[in-house]
Formats: structure tokens, C-alpha cells, sequence
């Protein structure tokens, strides 16, 4: 199976062999590029790691970014001759989705709760550290309660340098203190020290309002960034959403 996970900064192609996950790597989900620029990567990357066409029966498309969707949907089609699936929540019977428009779910949360499910059972919450930070909700019997999302870490910094005149653009990075001593260390402890502080405080209250017992499990890019967090997670899994397309595939 050959899965494509179209995010608003990148694209995380992955090749599983039965339920084994066994290659992936991204590319930059680049807008303002032609089909070319994707297709030459992907046939690259399957040359040099030696995936044969012909071993790929299923494709499995997410994709957050409408105006890319139709390149991987082509590419299946004219190099691999599969149709892919591209992931539809409102349209699935995998999960039940208690929300007032399932229309409006991304695919990539829904395929994070399908994972959780799957995996782990129980209620789960699943925190993905992406572009943006979401935190779905997912219950024991298959049900999706609902999702709360603030900009991600990187996204936060990148609009503090877009919207500002004086202050830089900085690396995500733990800083001494939680008081910085000049520009490039103030920002970090806010962005740093204030996010571990919101991300506490929300999950505390998604718990609360839930009222049982809930697993916290952490993906995307950035799920380890804040260590002080680690002990908050039941489990920590970048691949998350990547086995929901497994699962959704099957």
C-alpha cells in the first residue's frame, strides 16, 4: 500500500507491506508547483529504495490542500494504475462523528482518531503537533466528539516575524529560563514555555468535561519538542495518521 498524507507544510509519503510501515519521506507541499515536481520525487525515491510499482495494490490519499489532491490522485492513476482512495470522514462508516457538519473534520484528524481507536481502544484524545495543534476526541465505541485546534508551534513563531517589524524569526528551542534576556530568548520562552502551559491546561479540561478515564497520545512532527510534556502522553506516535490510512485502506 502506498498512502499520501497532503498537509499544509508537507507531504509524508509512506509504502507498507501488510501492516508493517517500512518506508516514508516528505516532500514540501509547494503550491505554487506543477504535477512534475511531485511525480519526479516520488519516482526517485521509489528507485533509489527499490519499491516496485507493481508490489503497490492500494493508494490512500488525506489531503488538507484541495489544490494538490488532484496530482496524487493522477499520479496514482498514471504510474501506479490504481484508484486511489482519497479519504472522505462524512463519507466513511469507520467512525461515527459526532459533530454538527461532518463535512467540516479534516481527514487528517479523523484518520488520527481511526488510528487511536484501533490501536489503544478506550477514549483517547490524540494531540497532533502540526502546522496547526489539534486535539480530537475519540471514544471507545468509535466515536468522534469533537476536535479543538490553536496554530502550532512553528506557525505561532512564523506569525510573531510576519506580523511584527522588530522581531525575528527564531528556532524552536528550550530556553534557559522562562524570562528571556534579550529578543531571540524571549520569544522562545513564550512561544516554549507558554504553549506547555496551554497544552497542560487544555487537556486537563478536555478530561474534566469528558469525565472518564482518557489515553493522551501525541503525533506529528513536533510531538517531542517540548520535553517537559512527555510525561503528560500515554504514548508518543509521528506515524499516527499514517496508520489510519492503513487502516482505512484495508
Amino acid at each position: 500500500m502506498i498512502v499520501f498524507d497532503v498537509g499544509n507544510t508537507d507531504t509524508v509519503v509512506g509504502f507498507f507491506r501488510g501492516d508493517e510501515l517500512y518506508q516514508k519521506f516528505r516532500i514540501r507541499s509547494l503550491k505554487s508547483e506543477n504535477s512534475v515536481f511531485f511525480e519526479y520525487r516520488i519516482l526517485n525515491f521509489m528507485l533509489e529504495n527499490n519499491i516496485e510499482k507493481t508490489a503497490l495494490e492500494v493508494a490512500v490519499i488525506s489531503s488538507v490542500v484541495p489544490k494538490l489532491t488532484p496530482f496524487f490522485v493522477n499520479f496514482c492513476k498514471k504510474f501506479l494504475t490504481l484508484d486511489a482512495r482519497v479519504v472522505e470522514p462524512a463519507r466513511s462508516s469507520l467512525l461515527k462523528l459526532n459533530i454538527d457538519d461532518p463535512e467540516q473534520l479534516g481527514s487528517d484528524l479523523f484518520l488520527n482518531a481511526l488510528a487511536a481507536h484501533r490501536i489503544y481502544g478506550g477514549d483517547c484524545v490524540v494531540a497532533d503537533f502540526g502546522t496547526a495543534l489539534t486535539f480530537t476526541v475519540v471514544t471507545q465505541d468509535g466515536t468522534v466528539e469533537g476536535v479543538n485546534i490553536v496554530p502550532g508551534l512553528n506557525t505561532a513563531i512564523k506569525a510573531l516575524f510576519l506580523e511584527t517589524s522588530l522581531l525575528p524569526e527564531v528556532p524552536l528551542e528550550r530556553p534557559a529560563t522562562a524570562v528571556g534576556k534579550d529578543t531571540i530568548s524571549s520569544i522562545q520562552a513564550g512561544i516554549y514555555f507558554g504553549y506547555e502551559s496551554m497544552i497542560r491546561g487544555l487537556i486537563s479540561r478536555i478530561k474534566e468535561e469528558l469525565a472518564v478515564p482518557v489515553k493522551v497520545i501525541a503525533t506529528g512532527g513536533l510531538s517531542s519538542a517540548i520535553t517537559e510534556l512527555k510525561e503528560l502522553f500515554d504514548d508518543t506516535d509521528p506515524d499516527l495518521t499514517l496508520k489510519g490510512m492503513y487502516y482505512y485502506g484495508q
